[in-house]
């Protein structure tokens, strides 16, 4: 043993009873949890429940989600489409993300995991958050519409697009996904999600089944893996999620493949 670690050993009681008056105890951190959550909860209520429709937010601060999780008033589930993706993902990939919203995903699962991610969104107030709040020294965010403007930096080794075609006309999707297909390299894997059902008010599409979700996909790629999870929300709404996988070619898909 150093003498620096002697000189900690032997300090340790002292220097333990001094964080608990500075920081608290049980008590003191139980507070702290519940003013947090309360101050989120809040937040999400003043943007989203207390206006009008057209009048709330264009993204989702995931900020709120994240104070719910720790304090467990929150559930992880609408957080699987950033773990199937960040599953896919190779050291050296170039990653493109399509309506990146407020960039958590990015910053906090899939940078970790690539080279570099091109993040695009129509919405600019989303782009200036994303990068006030979430940025990342191999994330570069754009202000970009995906359906008439060109993607940054192709080819692409993965591409998501997640939580968003249903928000697109039939035309503008199948636009969208032609354009896809053409940015990925030739093993890329093109990863998404979007909930199944009549949910999203401003949706212009929806898919009912898993059925109806693979024949769109199968248009454009030849292999599709498809999942699908139910979960209950905190109000009790019962949320119907489909995730998916797409490729020209199996290989990427096989290795790390849904059984």
């Amino acid at each position: 043993m150093d003498a620096r670690s002697a000189v900690v050993r032997h300090a340790a009681p002292v220097l333990s009873r001094l964080e608990r008056i500075v920081w608290g105890g049980a008590f003191r951190g139980r507070l702290f949890e519940r003013l947090l959550a309360g101050y989120h909860r809040s937040l999400f209520r003043r943007e989203w429940a207390y206006v009008g429709e057209g009048e709330q937010p264009h993204f989702f601060d995931h900020r709120y989600g994240a104070a719910l999780l720790a304090s467990g008033d929150a559930i992880p589930y609408s957080w699987f489409r950033a773990f199937h993706t960040t599953e896919m993902l190779r050291p050296q990939d170039h990653v493109l993300d399509i309506g990146c919203g407020d960039g958590f995903f990015d910053r906090r699962f899939l940078s970790e995991r690539c080279r570099s991610i091109d993040a695009v969104d129509v919405e600019r107030s989303a782009i200036e958050h994303a990068t006030r709040h979430n940025p990342g020294a191999n994330i570069t965010y754009r202000l970009l519409d995906a359906v008439e403007e060109d993607f940054p930096s192709s080819p692409y080794d993965v591409i998501v697009w997640d939580g968003a075609l249903g928000h697109f006309a039939h035309a503008d999707g199948e636009r969208v996904l032609t354009k896809i297909r053409s940015a990925l390299t030739p093993e890329g894997v093109f990863c998404g999600s979007e909930a199944l059902g009549r949910e999203g008010h401003d949706h212009m599409q929806f898919f009912d089944t898993l059925d109806n979700l693979r024949s769109l996909l199968a248009t454009h790629f030849p292999h599709v893996q498809l999942r699908r999870m139910s979960y209950s929300n905190p109000g009790g709404h019962v949320t119907e999620e489909a995730y998916w996988r797409c490729a020209t070619t199996p290989v990427r898909l096989e290795a790390v493949a849904w059984r």
